[in-house]
């Protein structure tokens, strides 16, 4: 049987060798991504043309500036034909990944013997909307649907208020205020340009937090709960500002502050004494963190060609009993093989030090988007591991519904894509202060299955995935999000 090395550093270096290898290649071949050029492709038999103006058509609210910098091109640049419909392609798929509108065309307007004249024709999307909050607090639909049987006091309820380009810049401003499970109130507003360069952005947000229940420890690699209806047992308070650096269409930096204020009630602390550091039942901290995200990929919300790789290091805690430094890095990668198959293949892997960590921060695998399907009732606690995926991928179905708005408007679109797929997985986690009770830490662990995925709406997708682990469990898995 296949073994991992039990000791955390050999661990960590196995998985990170495994995640560089798959993201080296676009890392450093993209890692200053210049302006598409025509040298490899260029034919003695073709003429050389040259961009000589770009129109921008249907931007009500969004400056044409904007449009503009997420161009591979611009009006000056020469090429020939084929390099010309491929910057159209890259132009629509970038314009399309900003979610800024419904309906991006890129088109040669004119030609006027070696000149072009380009036209970008835009849908925007909606810059306002309020959206029904309906969510379920549980790691996944299966854990809310079969262990906690559905029930309506694990689910957050409430409104979000989207303002989206409202200063036709691109900006994004999110109130949300939510009952339930938890009582929150959260506001956010992003701001993606500062400098005439348009490199620079930033983003500013807080919010405050309470719960009647609260996560007290795991057992059996399951989460153990208490719960008490009279007495808020969790508050929390955190506030945080981003400095967004984006040198080049496909690269995002980003440096965050956020201070931490998190308190429990006593309860917790007489059950679960490690909650947090020295037996407190408050801390209160800052946190560092600095976020590298590489995106080139055909559509965002469901890619099927182009890599995501997403780097991450961050610093909780400065001289005080909170002291925790992480690095996390994750990718994806995708492959057409024609118009209908695909393959795509990903992985994670992450380290905490030091070891010695209260329960609050030791949650690895199974938490949030990180987990190896056939283990969605179970999470794993830990230090330092990874996970790998593979896919391969069959398009089933690819529709656009057009629904009536107004006579004389153009009708709502809502497209549907379908897609089935098989896949395998496999994980670990090293855990140096691993209980007696958990056979999941310190394990290689793998599965494999079938499965259907829904996206409709752009960006609204549905995964059904039957799974079978290495106990031989087996079942069907509802989750909402992209594997990445």
């Amino acid at each position: 049987m296949f073994s991992v090395p039990r000791n955390p550093s050999t661990t960590f270096i196995f998985l990170l060798l495994l995640f560089c290898w798959g993201c080296f290649p676009f890392s450093v071949s993209r890692a200053q991504e210049p302006r598409p050029s025509t040298a490899s492709s260029y034919s003695p038999a073709l003429p050389i043309l040259v961009i000589d103006s770009i129109r921008i058509e249907g931007n009500r609210r969004t400056r044409s500036s904007i449009l503009l910098r997420e161009l591979p091109f611009e009006a000056g640049d020469t090429c020939q034909l084929p390099q010309l419909v491929r910057w159209f392609e890259e132009s629509k798929r970038v314009l399309m990944n900003t979610s800024l509108f419904q309906q991006v065309t890129v088109f040669a307007d004119t030609f006027m013997g070696d000149r072009v004249r380009v036209t970008v024709r835009v849908r925007e999307r909606n810059n306002f909307y309020p959206v029904l909050y309906f969510d379920p607090i549980d790691r996944n639909l299966n854990q809310w649907l079969v262990e906690q049987n559905a029930s309506l006091r694990r689910v957050n309820y409430g409104v979000q208020l989207y303002f989206n380009n409202t200063t036709g810049v691109g900006d994004r401003s999110l109130l949300m205020l939510l009952g339930g499970y938890t009582q929150q109130i959260s506001f956010s507003y992003e701001r993606p340009y500062l400098d005439k360069r348009m490199h620079w952005g930033m983003r500013v947000g807080f919010s405050q937090s309470r719960n009647h229940e609260v996560n007290l420890q795991t057992v059996n690699d399951k989460q153990v709960f208490l719960r008490n209806p009279d007495v808020f047992l969790r508050r929390q308070t955190q506030a945080f500002v981003e400095v967004q650096h984006r040198p080049r269409i496909n690269t995002r930096h980003t440096f965050g502050f956020q201070w931490r204020s998190d308190r429990v009630g006593d309860t917790v602390l007489l059950r679960n004494p490690t909650y947090f550091p020295e037996g407190r039942t408050q801390v209160q901290y800052p946190r560092f963190y600095y976020v590298m995200n590489f995106q080139r990929v055909d559509y965002l919300p469901y890619p099927r060609k182009g890599s995501l790789v997403q780097l991450q290091a961050i610093k909780t805690g400065l001289g005080s009993s909170m002291d925790l430094f992480e690095l996390h890095g994750k990718w994806m990668m995708h492959w057409p093989l024609n118009s209908k198959w695909g393959l795509a293949w990903g992985g994670y892997a992450g380290v905490k030090f030091p070891t010695h960590q209260p329960f609050v921060n030791r949650r690895f695998l199974g938490y949030g988007n990180q987990f190896v399907s056939g283990y969605e009732y179970y999470v794993v606690d830990g230090m330092s591991g990874g996970l790998t995926r593979g896919y391969l991928n069959r398009e089933l179905l690819r529709h656009t519904i057009h629904l009536p708005y107004k006579k004389g408007k153009d009708p709502i679109r809502i497209p549907i894509r379908l897609v089935g797929k098989s896949f395998v997985q496999a994980g670990y986690v090293h855990d140096p202060e691993s209980p007696a009770d958990s056979r999941l830490s310190n394990r290689f662990l793998y599965s494999g299955g079938v499965g259907l995925d829904l996206l409709i709406f752009y960006d609204v997708l549905f995964r059904l995935e039957y799974s079978i682990n290495r106990f031989g469990e087996n079942g069907l898995f509802l989750h909402r999000k992209y594997p990445f």
